[in-house]
């Protein structure tokens, strides 16, 4: 069983446009009836015990909305404190999932958090910006689809005529 650090001695760097390894059936997801204002909230539980829960919105309804140039699908992810990080890379996994269309989700983490913001690596996102909201500092760390990252990672190849 990998412990999901394992893949970090491989190479000098971790590969930020790697998602990583797939869970295995252990860790479960399920939705839940929704908080107030949230569009999902995503139960996750590792052989049948719950380790977290993660609310999901759309980023145009959030805070964060004004912060970067969003777009109608992407999603903010809002992990209860303590959230491992295969709890997060689930919940991801599943919303991409449930909207094959959805670029990108982001999580705020307080600028400062050090621990939580290696968590959301580890789950797969990248550090992007530092937003300034009325109530904090905020570290935006994104995660896109595969399909967005090949995008990114072509750009250079995309043809000027």
């Amino acid at each position: 069983v990998m412990s999901g650090h394992d893949h970090d001695h491989d190479h000098d760097d971790v590969d930020l446009l790697r998602w990583p390894d797939a869970l295995g059936p252990e860790w479960t997801c399920e939705a839940a009836a929704a908080a107030p204002g949230h569009e999902s909230t995503l139960i996750i539980r590792r052989a049948g015990s719950q380790v977290a829960t993660v609310d999901v919105m759309r980023i145009l309804d959030s805070e964060f909305a004004a912060t970067y140039p969003s777009g109608l699908r992407d999603r903010l992810l809002l992990p209860d404190a303590g959230a491992p990080a295969e709890a997060i890379q689930l919940a991801s996994e599943s919303v991409m999932d449930a909207d094959p269309a959805c670029r990108r989700l982001v999580m705020a983490c307080a600028e400062d958090d050090l621990e939580t913001i290696g968590i959301a690596e580890t789950a797969g996102y990248r550090f992007v910006v530092e937003v300034d909201l009325h109530r904090g500092s905020f570290a935006l760390l994104t995660a896109e689809p595969a399909w967005v990252l090949e995008e990114s990672r072509n750009i250079d190849e995309v043809p000027t005529v």
